[in-house]
């Protein structure tokens, strides 16, 4: 097989295991509508299970680097959307118990999607186009998402919210298997004798051996942190402090998370043609800067003009995740890509964490969401100090 059609399968594979494990992440969100009456709890269960997805996803991406040595990225691919399906099946027919598992199951294999693409892509992208090459990777977290809001809808209409899980389940489990194929070539590089303990915190020790991979992953926790909160309120905040109506400020989402997925190809374009992925990180952290300390001013502004903002927020706010993991490969040791982007992704899914919690805790204070995303300016000001700082070092 040429070298361009093993990139093509592996772009294709890469973004297909990257979107259907964000379409689990969403399964409960999209599904609690009916899902809370069932349960019998309110909407604050999906705080929860967010925190319990993206710790567990910060925990095996720290860890990654023992899976990947023994298994290889293929079978850690297929581990990936094994444990997705089971989360699937879990949430639909174990209760509150099996959301806790199920959550927990979600983000153990979303947390080895990444490093597994990553190992593979760094192997086959060629320089020039590694950027653009992990930002097509990426566009599988906007798809898998907008999947999720597309579908499950429809199928719970037809076969309840815990028929659609159980069905989403069963198909992610039917695609685990098509995997099998790539083991031969992606994972040929394994050691089958090599403990899961050994290498199992290569992920964190390569931040603090190898040059510049502390900065992306603090980098990346800090775009991570503004992105997540804009996704958990900007329908809150465009309802209750801008007037619209719960239909307009829905559609505004989705034109937002549209101009996110466009974003990462764009600003990889840009990394590509500039020669620069940090200096495109830098930029994109000002320019979401710049849209965040806006937001308390457009409240009287026309509907438009608020569209245009929130939408030029969610270009730069959404558009860095391709660039980061590319610069993450490129400056990772040779052979260790995998490792080095579990560790880098440690803080950006502490990022995820967080940063809805604290956008809630400055509106507690400073009691407005437009001024609580001005103050939370301060999270892409500091990614762009220190993407800047790691480019001059």
């Amino acid at each position: 097989m040429s070298r361009a059609a093993s990139l093509g399968t592996a772009l294709l594979a890469t973004t297909t295991a990257q979107g259907l494990a964000t379409f689990t992440v969403f399964v409960l969100p999209v599904l609690a509508p009916q899902a809370s009456a069932t349960l019998g709890v309110g909407a604050q269960l999906i705080g929860v299970q967010m925190a319990l997805v993206y710790g567990a996803a910060a925990f095996t991406s720290a860890v990654a680097g023992g899976a990947l040595r023994r298994w290889g990225p293929a079978r850690c691919t297929q581990i990936a959307l094994a444990s997705a399906a089971f989360a699937c099946l879990a949430i639909a027919l174990g209760g509150l118990a099996g959301v806790a598992l199920g959550s927990l199951a979600t983000g153990l294999g979303y947390g080895l999607t990444n490093p597994s693409a990553t190992q593979v892509l760094a192997r086959l992208a060629p320089p020039a186009r590694r950027n653009m090459v992990f930002a097509i990777k990426q566009t599988g977290v906007p798809l898998g998402g907008a999947l999720a809001g597309l579908l499950l809808p429809t199928l719970a209409a037809w076969l309840g919210w815990q028929g659609a899980a159980v069905l989403a389940g069963a198909t992610i489990g039917l695609v685990t298997l098509a995997y099998t194929p790539l083991r031969r070539h992606w994972d040929a590089e394994r050691d089958p004798t090599s403990p899961l303990r050994a290498g199992s915190g290569a992920g964190l020790r390569a931040l603090r051996e190898q040059p510049g991979l502390l900065g992306l992953a603090v980098c990346g926790g800090c775009y991570s942190g503004i992105q997540l909160a804009m996704g958990a309120f900007m329908v809150t905040m465009l309802v209750a402090e801008f007037g619209w109506s719960p239909v307009a400020a829905g559609l505004a989402t989705a034109v937002v998370q549209a101009a996110g997925a466009v974003a990462r190809l764009a600003w990889a374009w840009v990394a590509d043609r500039s020669g620069s992925g940090l200096r495109t990180l830098v930029a994109i952290g000002c320019l979401t800067v710049g849209c965040a300390l806006l937001i308390p001013l457009a409240p009287t502004w026309p509907q438009a003009a608020v569209l245009a903002l929130f939408t030029g927020l969610g270009f730069c706010a959404s558009g860095w995740n391709g660039v980061l993991m590319a610069e993450t490969a490129r400056m990772a040791a040779p052979g260790r890509a995998g490792e080095a982007a579990g560790g880098v992704l440690v803080l950006s899914f502490g990022g995820v964490v967080v940063g809805p919690g604290l956008a809630a805790a400055l509106v507690g204070v400073v009691g407005s969401y437009a001024l609580a995303f001005a103050v939370l300016a301060v999270l892409p000001l500091t990614g762009a100090i220190v993407a800047w700082r790691t480019q001059r070092t």
